[in-house]
C-alpha cells in the first residue's frame, strides 16, 4: 500500500512533480491530509491523481463549512446532510473509524486549546474523543475476532503531536497525553501528524515508538507498506532521488 500524506505546507516541488505525470504516483492507493493546508491544494491533489482521499483540519478552519446560525437550517442540516464528513471529496477522519482494505484508519483533528478559536480541545476534551475511538475499535476487533477475520492494523492520523514526540513545550503545540495512552494500547501501526513545522527543508521527523512509527508529515511524504513493513520512499530530503 502506498500513501500519500500532506500537511502545513503547499509543496510547490510536489505540485510540479505531479504535474509531470511521474510513475511515483501510479500506484497510489489514498491520500491524507494531517491539516493546516488551503481548499485549492488539497483539491489539486485530489483532482490530478484521482485517488482516495482522507483528512482532519488543523487548528485553521480552511475547510470548514460555514454554521448557519438560523435554528431551522440547523434541523434541516441534521435531518439531509447525513454525509457531512465528505468534504472535497474526501472523508473527514475526526472521530471516525474507516475501514481501508487490512487497516483500520482513524482521525483526529486540531490542536492542544491556547485561545478560543475553533478545532481546539482540551486534554478532557480530546481525551473523551480517543475513548469513543477505542470502544469503536474494540467493537470492531470483537466482531472480526468472532468471525474469524484476521485482525486489522491501525492507521492513525492527527494534526496534533503525542506528548513527548516531535512536540513543543508552548501549549499551542504541545501533544496529547491521551494520544500516548492510545499509542501504549493500541500499537498503531504508523501514527501521522502534522503541527509542528521543524527548522530547515532538510530536516524530518520520524521516530519509532513502541511498535508504532510517528511520522510527522510536515509538507509531504510518501510512505509504502508492505506486509506490515513501512518504508519513507520520499519527503523533502530525499525528493530529488525520484
Amino acid at each position: 500500500m502506498k500513501i500519500l500524506a500532506v500537511s502545513d505546507k503547499e509543496d510547490i516541488q510536489l505540485q510540479d512533480f505531479i504535474l509531470k505525470k511521474s510513475s511515483t504516483f501510479k500506484d497510489l492507493d489514498f491520500i491524507i491530509s494531517c491539516g493546516d493546508l488551503a481548499k485549492n491544494y488539497l483539491e489539486f491533489l485530489v483532482d490530478s491523481l484521482k485517488k482516495e482521499f482522507f483528512f482532519v483540519e488543523g487548528n485553521h478552519p480552511l475547510l470548514h463549512k460555514c454554521e448557519s446560525k438560523h435554528y431551522l437550517d440547523k434541523i434541516v442540516t441534521k435531518v439531509y446532510e447525513k454525509d457531512d464528513h465528505f468534504i472535497i471529496g474526501g472523508v473527514n477522519l475526526h472521530a471516525r473509524l474507516e475501514i481501508y482494505g487490512d487497516y483500520i484508519i482513524v482521525g483526529f483533528e486540531g490542536s492542544m486549546r491556547y485561545n478560543p478559536g475553533k478545532f481546539q480541545f482540551s486534554e478532557k476534551e480530546m481525551s473523551a474523543i480517543v475513548n469513543k475511538i477505542e470502544d469503536k475499535i474494540r467493537i470492531k476487533n470483537f466482531i472480526d475476532f468472532i468471525l474469524r477475520r484476521k485482525k486489522k492494523k491501525i492507521i492513525v492520523v492527527s494534526h496534533a503531536p503525542i506528548a513527548g514526540v516531535h512536540d513543543k513545550e508552548d501549549l499551542c503545540h504541545r501533544g496529547f497525553k491521551c494520544f500516548e495512552k492510545f499509542l501504549k494500547k493500541f500499537k498503531p501501526l504508523i501514527w501521522f501528524h502534522g503541527h509542528v513545522h521543524y527548522e530547515g527543508q532538510m530536516n524530518e521527523q520520524i521516530s519509532k515508538v513502541d511498535k508504532t512509527l510517528v511520522v510527522n508529515v510536515y509538507g509531504f511524504h510518501i510512505v509504502n507498506i508492505v506486509d506490515d513493513k513501512i518504508e519513507i520512499i520520499s519527503n523533502i530530503k530525499n525528493f530529488s532521488n525520484l
